[in-house]
C-alpha cells in the first residue's frame, strides 16, 4: 500500500498551525492550547505510518514519538528534564492515548476488510482456475472417446459393407447414405465443447439407423422427449456412449436381438436422460467381458465429475423384466445455462 503524500498533510497542517498561533495571540494564557497542539502531533505522525507494511508496530511508535515531541509545547517543562526521559511519561501519555484511540480502532477494521477481500479475490481466482482446468480435462476425455470411437465404429462399419456387397448389393447404397449422415453428424460434435438433446438425439437416430442396416430385425429402436428438453445443454457424444454401450454388450450378444429406448425428460428439478435395453443384462455381460467394457462408462463418469461435480449421476442397473437401464441425472438449471 502507499504512504499518505506529504502534500495532503501540507495544508491541514499550515491551517492548523495558523488557528493555533491565532489562538495563542488572543488567549495567551489559555492553557488548553498547548495540550492540543500536543494530540495533533501525535495523530499526524501515526497518521503517516497507517499504510505502511508494519503497520501495528509503526502507528504506535509514531503516536509516542509525536506525543514526546509535543512535551515541548507544553508549559512547565524544560530540556533538562529530557535527560530523564522516563520521568516524561506523564506529559505526553494524554497525546499518546488520543492518537492511538482515533487511528488503532479504524486501522484495524479496514484491514480486516483487505483480508475479507484478498481472500474472496483468491477464491475466485481459485474458482476460475477450476473450472478452467475442468473445462481442459473434459476437452482431453472427449478427445480419448473420440480416439476410442471413431477406430471401433468405422472398422466395425466397414467389415459390414464388405458383408454387404457380397450378400445383399442392394442394400450397400442404403447403408453407405446412412454412414454418411451418422459421420456428417457425428464429427462435427467432438470439436464442438457442447450439444443440444435434440443434436444429440439426432446423432443417436443416425447411429443406431446404421447399426439397424447391420443387425437387421435383431436391432428395434425408440426416441422420446419432452418437448421443454429439446434445447438442453449436453456434453457432446453422452447419450452416443450409452447408445452403444447398449448396443455392444446388450442386443448384439443376444441371439434373437432386442429392443432400445431413449427418453429425456424432466422430473422437479432434475434432467434425467435414460437409455434402457432388453439385451442380455449386466450378468451375462459380466460372465464374457470384452477388452473395452466399461471404460466408455467410466470416461463419462469422469467428464459428469469434471463438469458437474457431486451435482450429477450415472445409475447402471439391471431391469426387472431383462436388459439394463442406464441414466443419467443433470442439475435442470445447468442444462439451461451453458
Amino acid at each position: 500500500m502507499s504512504r499518505p503524500p506529504l502534500r495532503r498533510a501540507l495544508l491541514p497542517a499550515l491551517l492548523f498551525w495558523a488557528t493555533l498561533a491565532l489562538l495563542h495571540w488572543l488567549w495567551p494564557h489559555a492553557r488548553w492550547l498547548a495540550p492540543a497542539a500536543q494530540m495533533w502531533l501525535a495523530y499526524s505522525a501515526a497518521w503517516f505510518t497507517l499504510n505502511w507494511r508494519w503497520w501495528p508496530v509503526a502507528v504506535p511508535l509514531a503516536a509516542a514519538l509525536g506525543a514526546a515531541a509535543g512535551t515541548l509545547l507544553l508549559p512547565g517543562i524544560e530540556l533538562a528534564q529530557w535527560q530523564a526521559p522516563l520521568a516524561l511519561w506523564r506529559p505526553w501519555l494524554p497525546g499518546f492515548a488520543f492518537a492511538l484511540l482515533l487511528h488503532l480502532p479504524l486501522r484495524w477494521w479496514r484491514w480486516r476488510e483487505e483480508q475479507a477481500i484478498a481472500l474472496r479475490l483468491a477464491r475466485t481466482e481459485q474458482t476460475a482456475a477450476m473450472a478452467e482446468l475442468s473445462r481442459q480435462v473434459s476437452l482431453t476425455e472427449l478427445k480419448a472417446l473420440q480416439a476410442q470411437v471413431e477406430p471401433h465404429f468405422l472398422f466395425n462399419s466397414l467389415a459390414s459393407l464388405q458383408q454387404l456387397i457380397r450378400s445383399q448389393p442392394a442394400t450397400v447404397e442404403r447403408f453407405l447414405g446412412e454412414l454418411h449422415d451418422y459421420l456428417r453428424l457425428a464429427l462435427p460434435s467432438l470439436r464442438e465443447p457442447t450439444s443440444t438433446l435434440a443434436q444429440e438425439f439426432e446423432l443417436a437416430r443416425a447411429y443406431l439407423t446404421v447399426m439397424a442396416t447391420r443387425l437387421g430385425e435383431r436391432l428395434r429402436f425408440g426416441l422420446q422427449a419432452q418437448p421443454e428438453c429439446q434445447d438442453c445443454r449436453l456434453p457432446p457424444m453422452m447419450l452416443l456412449t450409452l447408445v452403444e454401450n447398449a448396443v455392444r454388450h446388450g442386443i448384439e450378444p443376444k441371439p434373437q436381438g432386442g429392443r432400445i429406448e431413449l427418453e429425456a425428460r424432466r422430473e422437479g428439478d432434475r434432467f434425467v436422460l435414460e437409455v434402457r435395453d432388453d439385451g442380455v443384462g449386466l450378468q451375462a455381460a459380466a460372465a464374457s467381458p470384452t477388452q473395452d467394457q466399461g471404460l466408455g462408462l467410466a470416461n463419462l463418469r469422469d467428464r459428469l465429475a469434471g463438469l458437474y461435480g457431486g451435482s450429477a449421476r450415472l445409475i447402471i442397473q439391471q431391469r426387472p423384466t431383462g436388459g439394463v437401464s442406464a441414466r443419467i441425472e443433470l442439475p435442470w438449471e445447468a442444462t439451461r445455462n451453458p
